[in-house]
């Protein structure tokens, strides 16, 4: 070769070379868009998560470990964290993706009244990648679910949720993010199946949920070729470790539904499980290399981020959550009694134990009705109730859905049907099955209800008993399927405005438990 066809080979390949590093800067999804096509180099990503937002887009009321009251959270205290990270990442070539493992409704009042419409308007904002769907995005009806997942900007999937009528698909089962033209970062969908009992049934009643560790191995199967794989799962620990058994090749799960903070990160197999606790207390960061053109993914760094009162609000996604907001009607803010004890509804004990609050709603069900037993499943109750002034808002986001009063009539032996249904889960499992109960007392040994007294008697199992529950429990759900189809009465008037009457006659609360339920 002479040298001037030297030096033109030269800088074609100099030229070459810039082109090809100018694409991986820009990130596009164009063929420059992969660095370095003729050598090992990496792509640069980071996956932002959280999970079990259960509607609280504004920020919340928490005790430190001092035992002072902090304030954390807030979904516009989460947009800021977004904006900053994608920003930085922007200017080193890396992409960002902010992933959401279900259950975004449910538990606050502005969830309620507008029935996630003011969660989707919040996230759209932020730019949501993809979400899962979890158990409480159909505690609406399944019309609203639908009308939500229409209005999202971002995909919501799930592989095991299918139509009972086609077998199809009710969302896609994954969504695949093109690094470059050879390599994406894909995401696969889980549901639990407590999605079927955790709901009134009739919400979900032309569904069904599949095994999900068969069809995430399914779609891993397809999609591993592809590049990396990441599991977004809204179920528990046991069933993502299960699903790793399976798929060990998946680079992360990043979990919900427990709603506990995994930090340090759980390890099922050789994956790293991941849960950033709940209500948009955490942002939970994953960073990641992606060797090209290989696909080889690993995970260089992992943090929680708290959502503390510190960081700034974005001005965009406050505008939205305040004119929500606004428009709460003003009864929300109503105080309407008193409460002379902390009345405590967190799930480690309400879901395991008889505590104060369990023990008052229960007491309410059974004196309104007149029944000689009340019996509630612990998972319809959502939050405590503070000491001191109580509004109609701290009601609302203890119990926030409708569930009428009826009254069954059951036999001695339906009930004690029932109560052993109470009484399977462990502390850890937090079984939202676990009944609250008046006008009847038992004890718990080896996962069986034992000593069961109802007014001083010994429960007489050939006896018809009239039972005040609600129509949640009485259509099956929370695995009550005992109760389905019983000869009942209906009360006409949901529990929880029961409950705000209560408070508003009675004046001052004074709730105490009295060892109605005991463990041995």
């Amino acid at each position: 070769m002479n040298g001037k066809k030297s030096l033109w080979f030269s800088l074609i390949l100099l030229l070459a070379g810039g082109m090809a590093f100018s694409g991986a800067a820009g990130q596009t999804s164009d063929e420059n868009s992969c660095p370095c096509k003729n050598q090992p180099t990496s792509l640069k990503a980071t996956v932002l998560f959280l999970n079990d937002l259960h509607g609280n887009l504004l920020p919340i009321k928490v005790k430190d470990e001092s035992g002072q009251s902090v304030e954390v959270g807030g979904i516009a205290r989460i947009g800021t964290l977004v904006k900053n990270i994608r920003a930085e990442n922007d200017k080193k070539g890396a992409k960002t993706f902010v992933l959401i493992a279900g259950d975004i409704l449910q538990g606050t009042p502005m969830s309620t009244v507008f029935m996630g419409k003011a969660d989707i308007e919040a996230l759209n904002a932020i730019g949501i990648s993809a979400m899962t769907i979890g158990n409480h995005e159909f505690d609406f009806g399944l019309d609203n679910f639908l009308e939500l997942k229409k209005s999202a900007a971002f995909p919501i999937i799930s592989s095991n949720v299918t139509w009972k009528s086609s077998g199809k698909q009710v969302a896609d089962p994954y969504v695949t993010f093109p690094l470059c033209p050879k390599i994406s970062l894909n995401v696969i969908g889980a549901t639990t199946r407590e999605l079927l009992t955790t709901t009134k049934p009739s919400n979900v009643e032309k569904i069904n949920v599949l095994d999900s560790t068969q069809t995430v191995k399914k779609y891993y199967d397809q999609l591993k070729d592809k590049g990396p794989v990441i599991l977004l799962s809204h179920s528990r620990f046991q069933t993502d470790s299960e699903i790793a058994r399976n798929v060990p090749g998946l680079v992360a799960i990043i979990g919900g539904h427990d709603q506990i903070l995994f930090n340090p990160y759980r390890e099922a197999g050789k994956v790293p499980v991941f849960q950033a606790f709940e209500k948009g207390k955490y942002l939970g960061r994953i960073d990641l290399e992606i060797e090209e053109p290989s696909g080889q993914a690993r995970i260089v760094n992992w943090t929680y981020l708290p959502v503390s009162a510190d960081i700034p609000l974005d001005p965009e996604i406050s505008t939205i959550v305040e004119k929500y907001n606004a428009q709460l009607d003003s009864k929300f803010k109503e105080v309407i009694g008193e409460n002379k004890n902390f009345l405590y509804g967190e799930r480690d004990k309400i879901r395991y134990e008889e505590t104060n609050l369990a023990d008052w709603v229960a007491d309410i069900m059974r004196e309104f009705t007149g029944a000689e037993i009340a019996m509630i499943n612990s998972g319809s109750l959502r939050s405590s109730i503070d000491q001191g002034p109580i509004t109609v808002e701290s009601v609302f986001k203890m119990m926030p859905y409708s569930n009428e009063i009826l009254v069954a009539q059951l036999s001695g032996e339906q009930i004690l049907k029932a109560l052993t249904r109470s009484v399977q889960g462990t502390r850890d499992d937090e079984d939202g099955g676990f009944l609250a109960v008046s006008g009847i007392r038992f004890k718990i040994k080896d996962k069986a209800a034992q000593e069961v007294i109802v007014g001083g008697k010994a429960l007489d199992p050939k006896k018809i008993y009239s039972v005040a529950i609600t129509d949640f429990m009485a259509s099956g759900g929370d695995g009550y399927e005992m109760l389905k189809e019983k000869p009942f009465t209906s009360t006409g008037l949901p529990l929880r405005e029961l409950i705000v009457d209560t408070i508003r006659t009675k004046k001052v609360i004074d709730a105490k438990t009295d060892g109605r339920i005991t463990r041995l």
